[in-house]
């Protein structure tokens, strides 16, 4: 599978594997594993060290199809049709519920068992659901400065051609030091290396307008969900056929019997581009549509509600006297508020629409002093702090969110009136703000 999914149809060399990640994420454990136990030799390391480069090994393997484009995929189906959110369904595509049961009764079970003994499966999976947040060996693979963090903030950005972000993990390397504290082990680095820390927390942040978020990658995202939201629902009426599939098919199964670990360990990318050809051949016109539209790449236009509300508000003298900071609270709010609108006008909104939204922010603060093994640790002074506590760029608190709205186009007019309503709501929303002295 795909580490990034859908990505490469915007940045074509995006096309690694989760397994390379994965092996880069075990690489990266490696090198941390041997700050933490410097003593060690010859791979001889503590019963933690081993679960701990086990589990960067397996820290993914719950993902289905597409990553996360899956559970957004069964997310909508259960939206649109009223399933209760914690189905058997939305569980079975929860990686986070998964990967604990793939790593403790499949084979790789087994493996682990051979490899720590009977309860060596569950130290690995407590590790990657990161049950013991004061253990140093969950804070390597389960983190905000951990090896899949460090792992993909490299690899991403080098696969997907995005040069403009990077870290420097060779000087993060050489200057990790393990302190320990009331909150129990942790990494550090002291005050000459926080800058590369501070880099890395900006890289992981630029990453997401720039990569993981991007227009179209997201806008492909849900064309898939929606495809597959519609073919379950035929699952689901007992009517696969119309959706082009057969009564065996792996989604008929999958679907008819989410707990079947079997069932959902067949779904992989390949499973998808392999079926796409049955779903342009289906008898439901909006299924044949869409997987039409997605196998030529002909992908629903967007309004950036966002950027429409930046072009309303550019005028606006009282908005140019705020801070970026406040001002950002007021036009997100703006943007939710005219989507909220938009939504309850049915001569407006149809089933064409939908809205893609997202909140990202820089840093999760811990400010623990002392040092925790979840907080990015930075030693100044002889004490050691949360990076937020230091450094102006992370204490920014900076934050950003994507408001979009996809729609069909093969709708008449949909995109213009879908525009209108959009400037007119806005001018009205902003207005509505400032008059109740949410600047001040």
């Amino acid at each position: 599978m795909k580490q990034l999914g859908f990505a490469d149809y915007v940045f074509p060399s995006a096309t690694h594997s989760r397994f390379g990640h994965s092996l880069g994420v075990y690489a990266v454990a490696k090198r941390l594993l041997s700050v933490v136990e410097p003593e060690v030799r010859n791979g001889e390391w503590s019963e933690k060290g081993h679960a701990c480069l086990a589990a960067a090994l397996l820290h993914d393997i719950g993902h289905g199809m597409f990553s996360h484009a899956f559970e957004n995929a069964i997310k909508l189906y259960v939206t649109r049709n009223g399933e209760p959110e914690d189905s058997p369904l939305t569980a079975a595509v929860n990686h986070e519920k998964i990967s604990p049961r793939i790593i403790k009764n499949t084979s790789i079970g087994r493996m682990l068992e051979n490899m720590g003994g009977a309860d060596f499966p569950e130290m690995v999976a407590n590790m990657i659901a990161k049950n013991d947040k004061q253990c140093i060996y969950t804070s390597l693979v389960s983190g905000q400065l951990d090896a899949d963090r460090l792992d993909y903030a490299k690899r991403d950005p080098y696969f997907s051609g995005v040069s403009s972000v990077s870290i420097d993990l060779d000087w993060l390397m050489r200057n990790f030091q393990v302190g320990d504290g009331p909150n129990g082990r942790f990494l550090y680095v002291n005050s000459k290396a926080y800058i590369s820390l501070e880099q890395f927390t900006v890289t992981l942040f630029q990453l997401y307008p720039t990569l993981y978020l991007h227009k179209r990658t997201r806008g492909v995202e849900y064309m898939f969900s929606l495809l597959m939201s519609r073919v379950f629902e035929h699952i689901a009426a007992g009517d696969e056929q119309r959706a082009g599939l057969t009564h065996n098919h792996a989604l008929v199964r999958f679907f008819q019997n989410p707990d079947n670990l079997e069932n959902a360990l067949l779904l992989d990318d390949s499973l998808f581009w392999g079926t796409l050809h049955l779903f342009q051949e289906a008898n439901d016109p909006n299924i044949k549509t869409v997987a039409n539209r997605i196998a030529s790449r002909n992908f629903y236009p967007m309004h950036d509600v966002w950027k429409l509300t930046e072009e309303v508000a550019a005028d606006n003298t009282v908005i140019k006297e705020l801070n970026a900071g406040r001002r950002m609270e007021i036009l997100n709010e703006v943007c939710v508020q005219v989507v909220n609108d938009l939504r309850e006008k049915k001569d407006i909104w149809a089933e064409a629409c939908y809205y893609d939204t997202y909140p990202r922010h820089l840093y999760k603060p811990s400010t623990t002093e002392g040092g925790h093994p979840q907080q990015i640790n930075v030693e100044v002074g002889g004490k050691i702090m949360d990076i937020a506590s230091i450094s102006p760029i992370v204490a920014s608190a900076a934050r950003f969110s994507i408001h979009r709205i996809f729609y069909d186009d093969a709708k008449d007019g949909l995109g213009t009136r879908l525009e209108s309503a959009i400037r007119d709501r806005v001018k009205v929303k902003l207005d509505e703000q400032l008059k109740n002295g949410v600047h001040g």
